[in-house]
């Protein structure tokens, strides 16, 4: 059995054990040992222990533990406010730490309101996903981190899953974009949290997609972009058939298409006027700027770079930009995110004009199937959107 489902396994037995029988019960402390023993056989992979709960989701490290897809006490945890639980390698746990530490997640479940938000003892912290800390605070491997606002951010994407605004999750692309416009790597983890949890909202949303888009203000635009070509993005990919394996890939692309932008100067991002032809070149970098970003990250990001660096390429290879010598055929993912970045662009309310409505957007695109758009994505995309009633313009005024 995978070590890790089986502590989590033992971990569920533990809370029952804890619920039917009394503290000196044999059959409490045989669950407690046996909790220990799998923590202590988890933990000879030799790396610390970093579990997270998002609804109905178990990831380990940034993988998500699909055997345990649904597990109850993970959706019960994070329900709770414990989001994070974090084991370090040393100090060895002992029984005395597991008991101590069952108690303290019992009594979040019993009591969530007057419980203590975070917990922790000899290396074992437990909380919401900014459990970590901040500040140079000293990591559960001995490390010194960086302040990781991202963290913070996505405690409140949890808290936020179940409105219909995407505020929380601009924050954490804000974060993103933040990190890759100061030379740092992309913070993938931190993608794949979000896109994770747009998949999230998207299944709870069904036949309200399109009613989630919201942009707030100017400063937001470029952020709340990113997550609803994301959200319409991974919404088209199930429309169209996709796995979720794909679709959340597709998702990560989309989210990250326009992070070419970070490159660009504020002042003609932000113009409100008519733009120069030297400036409309200098918008018309980002996609060259984003692949290049993503492509010198690494193994890993190569979807993500062909969608930057596609997605403004027309269907038929003769426009759009960057320019291509020779029409080709650009990425199935690539002419997906087309779709949900134009659509997203004309709903969206613009310093220079105002947002469009859902059915002129989509005569739009479909006028633009087979020349610009691929037309089976765009028929996709009509169906799913008009699948979905319109009771306003898919984004708030600003």
């Amino acid at each position: 059995m995978n070590p890790a489902v089986a502590f989590l396994t033992a971990l569920g037995q533990a809370f029952s054990a804890l619920t039917l029988y009394g503290e000196t019960h044999p059959m409490r402390t045989a669950a407690m040992e046996r909790l220990l023993q799998a923590l202590l056989h988890l933990l000879e992979n030799g790396a610390p222990l970093r579990l997270s709960f998002i609804d109905s989701e178990v990831i380990v490290g940034s993988r998500p533990l699909t055997e345990l897809r649904g597990w109850e006490w993970g959706a019960r945890l994070s329900a709770v406010g414990i989001q994070r639980v974090e084991i370090a390698m040393q100090p060895v746990p002992t029984i005395d730490d597991v008991t101590a530490l069952m108690a303290a997640m019992r009594a979040r479940i019993v009591s969530p309101d007057s419980a203590p938000a975070t917990w922790s003892q000899h290396g074992i912290r437990i909380g919401p996903l900014s459990v970590g800390g901040a500040g140079g605070e000293s990591g559960l491997d001995g490390s010194t981190a960086r302040p990781d606002h991202a963290l913070e951010a996505l405690t409140s994407i949890v808290d936020a899953i179940a409105m219909s605004g995407l505020g929380a999750e601009m924050s954490a692309v804000d974060h993103i974009h933040d990190e890759v416009g100061a030379g740092r790597h992309v913070p993938i983890t931190e993608v794949g949290v979000v896109v994770r949890l747009l998949a999230l909202t998207i299944r709870r949303e069904q036949g309200s997609l399109l009613q989630l888009l919201q942009i707030r203000d100017v400063d937001a635009y470029t952020s709340a972009h990113c997550c609803n070509v994301a959200l319409l993005s991974m919404g088209l990919s199930d429309q169209l058939g996709l796995s979720d394996a794909d679709t959340r890939a597709i998702g990560t692309a989309a989210l990250l298409h326009d992070i070419g932008k970070v490159r660009l100067p504020t002042e003609v991002l932000r113009k409100t006027g008519t733009l120069t032809d030297a400036e409309r070149a200098v918008i018309e970098s980002h996609p060259v700027e984003g692949a290049r970003i993503l492509t010198g990250r690494g193994s890993g990001h190569g979807l993500a770079a062909t969608v930057a660096y596609e997605h403004h390429i027309w269907f038929n290879g003769h426009g759009g930009y960057p320019h291509v010598s020779y029409p080709r055929t650009t990425h199935y993912a690539s002419r997906i995110v087309h779709v949900a970045d134009m659509y997203d662009s004309l709903c969206s309310t613009r310093a220079d004009r105002a947002a469009w409505s859902r059915e002129r957007a989509l005569e739009l695109l479909q006028s633009r199937a087979g020349v610009e758009l691929d037309p089976e994505i765009v028929a996709a995309f009509v169906a799913m959107a008009r699948a979905t009633p319109e009771v306003g313009p898919a984004s708030q005024p600003r």
